[in-house]
């Protein structure tokens, strides 16, 4: 891609331009670092030009062509699981690479000299430690929603102690990370789509029901598949489509179980997992959305779904209740209940009627509420107090604070 250049030649910016660099921790390209990217253009009308660090080459690089002024990227060997210290090269050799991984990112941040580093998401904390050392504002920008916990508390703990300002992606994200923000500013910025439901909406190509998302526990992909055997029981005319890589969080014994219902005998001939792709080529398909998450902050994929124009269904977790109104703007479930998700699929597939306002009504309040604008406006918010809380005069890093 344009700009991209061994670590740590991450070039200058333009001049004239306040410099971001953004620390994704992912090279795939998943929410987290897309919802980024989705921004970038409405924060380059605020005067931001970003550049980018990644944790290797993927597709998310790839997707960034364009976006940012320039890249760098190095092979990171931290792990946030044992099962992730235990991969190979293993965890003797992860430990001893991870200072030359580090010194690659303080070189690059002398390189590259930017007003504010943006990291995204808690799996960045290494990276922003390493700006804060440099003197640098840091934004943190919190994405998840961890398991409570000893961890959770020591992550959280951490991203308040590098952080000028933290951010977080929904409520309910901003509701679990404020107890530890303690003194450090925390604003909520809902990531943004452009909403294409309002000016086009094809014909489904059929009753195929679909999802998108890692095939991970947190996501429920186990759930969606007992709902599908559910759903085409009493509908078999249903079938039902899968966008998502395998393997990611290498949970062998999950993955076995997710292969094990796609392939059994009441899916075998009704679902496809298609691996990853570009969502938009089945969310223009599709008659319906589902998304059977056990948890999620604030998910990407019903908020590109809601903007396509499709009726979403959904699980009352995490940061959903506020994307999802419930019989407003989509369907809300419990978790863990595959029979209530196959319920409500039966019933929008014979009711085209509740479909079609669903499906308007979510596209309306992207519009309204979920755009890249009004994230990037908190976001510039976000960078500014961070700039300010640094480097301005004592009386506006007081009101800064007092408006936190």
């Amino acid at each position: 891609m344009p700009g991209t250049m061994a670590p740590p030649q991450l070039r200058d910016s333009p001049a004239g331009f306040l410099r971001l660099l953004a620390v994704f921790h992912e090279s795939e390209a998943l929410g987290a670092g897309r919802s980024l990217l989705c921004a970038l253009p409405a924060l380059e009308r605020f005067g931001w030009t970003a550049t980018g660090w990644f944790p290797g080459e993927g597709p998310l690089v790839e997707e960034a062509d364009g976006l940012l002024a320039a890249h760098a990227a190095a092979e990171k060997p931290l792990r946030y699981s044992v099962r992730g210290w235990r991969s190979g090269p293993g965890v003797a050799a992860r430990l001893r690479g991870t200072p030359a991984y580090l010194r690659s990112f303080r070189q690059a941040l002398l390189r590259a000299r930017p007003h504010v580093v943006h990291a995204n998401t808690l799996r960045t904390l290494p990276e922003a430690s390493v700006a804060r050392s440099l003197g640098l504002p840091v934004v943190v920008h919190v994405h998840e929603l961890p398991e409570p916990g000893g961890k959770r508390a020591a992550a959280l703990r951490w991203a308040a102690s590098v952080a000028d300002v933290l951010v977080a992606v929904s409520d309910a994200v901003a509701e679990v990370v404020r107890p530890h923000a303690r003194r450090t500013p925390l604003l909520v910025a809902y990531n943004g789509v452009v909403a294409t439901g309002l000016a086009r909406r094809r014909e489904p190509a059929g009753a195929i029901v679909g999802s998108v998302g890692t095939i991970c526990r947190t996501k429920g992909t186990d759930v969606f598949l007992e709902a599908a055997a559910l759903a085409r029981a009493r509908s078999p005319e249903l079938r039902f489509e899968h966008v998502g890589q395998l393997g990611l969080d290498e949970d062998v014994a999950f993955a076995e179980r997710v292969r094990s219902l796609a392939a059994s005998a009441e899916l075998r001939d009704g679902v496809e997992l298609l691996g990853r792709r570009p969502a938009a080529e089945g969310l223009e398909r599709w008659e319906l959305f589902v998304l059977a998450s056990r948890q999620d902050a604030f998910p990407l994929a019903t908020l590109e779904a809601m903007a396509a124009g499709l009726p979403v269904i959904a699980t009352a977790v995490g940061g959903l209740p506020e994307q999802v109104v419930h019989l407003e703007t989509g369907v809300l479930v419990p978790p863990e209940r595959p029979d209530a998700l196959a319920d409500w699929i039966v019933r929008l597939h014979g009711d085209p009627g509740l479909r079609m306002r669903l499906a308007r009504a979510a596209a309306e309040r992207v519009a309204e509420r979920f755009t890249p604008e009004r994230q990037a406006a908190v976001l510039h918010e976000a960078y500014l107090a961070a700039l300010n809380l640094r480097h301005g005069p004592p009386q506006v890093r007081r009101r800064i604070r007092e408006a936190a």
